[in-house]
């Protein structure tokens, strides 16, 4: 245990000591927040609600958002991937430490800084001049903690197994890429899913991507009660699961099987 600890730590030193890149994700993030802000004020201009949603709740909805993709930010699938390129994965390998763990820890460690450096000081600014994004009971932001950690957990799984291909593939282009876009427009990060068309609502029910922002920021503000809640949860604990089984499975494969590739 003490070693993953050791790389959270050592994760949060690095990010601090870059004190003009965290200046200017913190301006981006403002930004975003202010920019996010408006544009659903003017959506909302002359209308009470959308969706059973009103305006408030759509403001503390876009705050959330920005707050869980902070949080989100989930590096495994870039270091596998410049570790397979420059062909040092072996060394990983060979360390007395799980690999994926040691990753896994790397992102804790994101998430701890992120939370330092982005999530306070926007929370605080979004207080002062847009909404303060209070949760809709104590139930509520419960169940809300307890849904981000199993979004957390579908993220992230989804991220690594992408990072295993690079064992098979130098490159996967823009795959990686696509893949991020998707998951924040079918996800409801950008436009919840419930303004979308019947049909296509319908249909990302039956996907993951619908429960790593939409639904616990639904949760949050209200729209989704406690029992509905509580069936949610277990929707994302069978994402969890299933893509957990996935995960290991090909990582088996990848650790009988690995060929270092690169320089």
């Amino acid at each position: 245990m003490k070693p993953y600890l050791y790389m959270i730590k050592i994760k949060l030193l690095l990010a601090l000591s870059y004190r003009y890149e965290v200046f200017i994700t913190f301006i981006t993030q403002i930004i975003l927040l202010f920019v996010s802000s408006f544009f659903w004020k003017a959506a909302y201009k002359g209308i009470d609600s959308v969706a059973m949603v009103n305006e408030r709740q759509m403001l503390i909805y876009s705050v959330i958002s920005i707050i869980l993709g902070n949080i989100f930010s989930i590096s495994v699938e870039d270091s596998i991937r410049q570790k397979v390129r420059k062909g040092n994965v072996a060394v990983d390998f060979l360390k007395p430490v799980n690999i994926f763990y040691m990753y896994f820890s790397e992102d804790i460690g994101n998430v701890v800084t992120s939370v330092v450096q982005q999530i306070i000081p926007i929370l605080i600014v979004s207080s002062l001049f847009i909404v303060v994004p209070a949760p809709a009971s104590a139930v509520h932001f419960i169940l809300f903690l307890v849904s981000v950690c199993c979004s957390y957990l579908i993220m992230w799984l989804i991220s690594a197994i992408f990072g295993l291909f690079y064992f098979w593939v130098i490159d996967i282009g823009p795959l990686g890429e696509i893949k991020n876009y998707m998951i924040l427009i079918l996800s409801g990060s950008f436009v919840p899913v419930w303004l979308f068309p019947p049909i296509i609502q319908k249909t990302l029910v039956f996907l993951p991507f619908v429960y790593i922002y939409q639904f616990p920021i639904s949760v949050f503000i209200g729209k989704t009660s406690p029992m509905p809640a509580l069936t949610g949860i277990a929707v994302q604990a069978v994402w969890i699961l299933g893509f957990g089984l996935l995960f290991g499975k090909i990582k088996r494969h990848v650790e009988k099987n690995i060929m270092v590739q690169g320089g």
